[in-house]
């Protein structure tokens, strides 16, 4: 399972949100709620509602729905731009493009940060997100898999004050 270190996760973050603030969104969502690719551009304004991400998830997952991350530093705050993005898009797409462009602007941004070429890839955001957890200690990492989203985001945030 390849995974970013902190460093690497933190360049990624600086490269993308230099060049957009889009993709830098885009990015730090997936990070943050180990989302597949396919989720995050098919993502709705609609599925913002109340400091909260609703999704459903793919490859059998459940639908979960999580609060959205507020963090002092701008670089991992995601909290207000969601929201709002959420308001400007209504029902519309919040990152209207595909699966295959969000390819790219993960390999254009972490070839830019210095990211080695086997981690230039999207699903990598997730398995960062899971391992983040991990690394902060097996209890955090039972409470992140149970299957109560408030559990589990808990877990997630504690996990976060550890890694990064």
């Amino acid at each position: 399972m390849k995974h970013l270190t902190r460093d690497e996760l933190r360049a990624l973050l600086t490269v993308a949100k230099a060049h957009s603030e889009r993709d830098h969104l885009m990015i730090l969502t997936g990070f943050w709620h180990g989302l597949r690719c396919s989720e995050i551009v098919k993502m709705r304004g609609t599925q913002i509602q109340d400091g909260h991400m609703t999704v459903q998830r793919h490859k059998g997952s459940l639908k979960t729905t999580q609060p959205l991350v507020s963090n002092a530093d701008p670089l991992l705050d995601e909290k207000t731009a969601m929201e709002q993005r959420a308001e400007y898009v209504g029902d519309g797409l919040m990152f209207p493009i595909s699966r295959s462009q969000f390819w790219r602007v993960i390999r254009k941004h972490a070839a830019e940060a210095g990211i080695a070429a086997h981690k230039r890839r999207p699903h990598v955001l997730k398995h960062t997100c899971g391992m983040m957890s991990i690394k902060a200690g097996i209890a955090s990492t039972g409470a992140y898999l149970c299957v109560d989203d408030d559990a589990a985001s808990k877990a997630v945030a504690t996990a976060a004050v550890a890694f990064l």
